[in-house]
């Protein structure tokens, strides 16, 4: 049991290191992303900094690789949900803090919604709704991002998931709000960019 703890746990993490945004930033942009924008390395930034279709690409690559996350690790090891969930959090976490790009990563929002799907479709249509529909009502992403990581420790403890795990996803919930402070000092400062800004920037400009 501890050796698939460590193996689902590493795996989920190594995949988390997948950093499309980063990859995407260089190769395209000629650019670190993080340098940019809101300094992450994330959906929202690249959508915000290099355009939709970079964002929607970058997006689709964060969400599979929670999917790739647990689905692996239910192919290994059969049966088991905790070690599924398991690998799904360490690739969250993984997009968060990246060894090799010195800890700093994205929110891992998107990953999350992936991790969702992986265990079960319709929590991933749920973590779906809870990123674009507050997003969508107060025209600010960073809104999805704190009800997608508040349900968290929700979904995991009335799933019948270990409390350990609502734990460790309340732990979760807080850093998502440490690392948005800034995002929420632009929002009260009217400096935060809108959905609707980066959504229709072309048709505005």
């Amino acid at each position: 049991m501890d050796q698939q703890f460590i193996m689902s746990a590493l795996i989920g993490y190594l995949l988390g290191n997948i950093q499309a945004a980063y990859i995407i930033g260089r190769i395209v942009g000629r650019i670190d992303i993080r340098e940019h924008g809101s300094h992450n390395a994330g959906t929202s930034n690249v959508t915000t900094i290099m355009g939709l279709k970079y964002g929607v690409v970058v997006g689709l690559v964060d969400v599979f690789k929670g999917v790739f996350a647990v689905l692996v690790i239910k192919w290994l090891y059969p049966g088991n949900a905790n070690l599924a969930l398991l690998s799904g959090i360490m690739a969250v976490l993984g997009h968060i803090f990246p060894f090799y790009m010195g800890f700093r990563g994205g929110k891992g929002v998107a990953a999350l919604v992936g991790v969702m799907a992986g265990l079960d479709w319709k929590l991933g249509v749920l973590f779906a709704l809870l990123v674009a529909i507050p997003a969508l009502i107060t025209d600010y992403i960073v809104m999805g991002s704190f009800a997608t990581f508040l349900a968290l420790p929700v979904v995991t403890y009335f799933s019948g998931y270990p409390i350990a795990f609502s734990i460790v996803g309340a732990a979760m919930a807080v850093l998502i709000f440490y690392l948005h402070r800034h995002n929420i000092r632009r929002i009260r400062a009217k400096e935060e960019v809108k959905v609707s800004e980066v959504l229709f920037k072309k048709k505005n400009a």
